[in-house]
């Protein structure tokens, strides 16, 4: 997830996301075409992507996850990622992230940037990263203990490829005012929060996430209706420091941080399914399993 510097990654920005402790996990063997068996459904397009993307040869493949997928936690970035892993546990994870990152624009026509499979390869337990996505430079920066991550559902549920993703990255590109307003503001609002979080200033954390989320609901256009009404809500309860929609847009999850202590006032006042999530390791952080 990234808790910070949306729609920034495809334009060579500053960005601040994290892995975290929903596990995609894969088995398979070699077969003579390509198979998927899933818990949450599909994932074959990726499959054979990553696999034409690695040169590996055909597998059966069987995948177990904890990230539900369309709710802006880049279960597809897990699941690529989580792949690459098992075929090529030897590749160093920065290529294995740009691997997995063309093995999805392959799949699916959709030009993502490199953020999602950068942290899922190579997050770190107890911080987050500060990437820079022009020179692929990174840097642990810790998170605090005393907050946590929440995560809530808006229930609309989406496929990137059938949203207008391609069509706000194309105006980015071409430097529309409006959509470059939010890229340069986002951008500055990433070391804002990187400088906080090192000086321990929650309250500041919380300005900093609700300007973000007011600049991809005004400037860049990616909320909804619904994503807003949740946004708000999160923001009046106490314990809740800030809050913004979260990933692509369009739909999916908003993301909270609360401070630690108030996790079951927060879920009862929100009326909803919450789900609280840590700072985790990549799947390239350590050594794995090859399939």
């Amino acid at each position: 997830m990234n808790l910070i510097g949306e729609h920034v990654d495809y334009l060579g920005g500053v960005v601040l996301p994290a892995a975290v402790d929903r596990h995609t996990r894969v088995s398979g063997r070699q077969a003579r075409e390509w198979s998927i068996e899933s818990n949450v459904g599909g994932g074959l397009d990726y499959l054979r992507a990553i696999g034409v993307e690695l040169g590996a040869p055909p597998q059966s493949v069987a995948v177990e996850s904890e990230v539900p997928p369309g709710s802006g936690l880049s279960s597809s970035a897990a699941l690529l990622v989580a792949i690459a892993a098992g075929l090529r546990p030897e590749l160093d994870g920065v290529e294995a992230a740009l691997a997995c990152q063309r093995a999805e624009q392959a799949a699916t026509g959709v030009h993502v940037g490199v953020m999602d499979q950068f942290a899922s390869a190579l997050g770190r337990r107890g911080h987050a990263l500060l990437l820079d996505c022009s020179t692929l430079e990174y840097q642990p920066v810790p998170f605090p203990d005393e907050l946590v991550i929440a995560v809530i559902d808006s229930g609309e549920h989406r496929s990137l490829a059938d949203t207008p993703y391609n069509e706000r990255r194309r105006e980015a590109e071409a430097g529309d005012p409006k959509r470059m307003r939010h890229v340069e503001s986002e951008i500055v609002r990433v070391h804002a929060f990187v400088d906080a979080l090192k000086e321990r200033r929650f309250e500041r954390l919380g300005v900093l996430l609700k300007e973000s989320h007011q600049s991809l609901r005004d400037d860049f256009e990616v909320s909804t209706p619904t994503v807003d009404a949740l946004v708000e809500q999160a923001w009046g309860i106490e314990g809740c420091l800030g809050a913004r929609i979260m990933g692509a847009g369009f739909g999916g999850s908003i993301l909270a941080l609360i401070e630690r202590g108030r996790e079951t006032s927060f879920a009862e006042a929100m009326k909803r399914e919450v789900i609280y999530c840590a700072t985790a390791d990549g799947a390239f952080t350590h050594q794995v399993k090859a399939l």
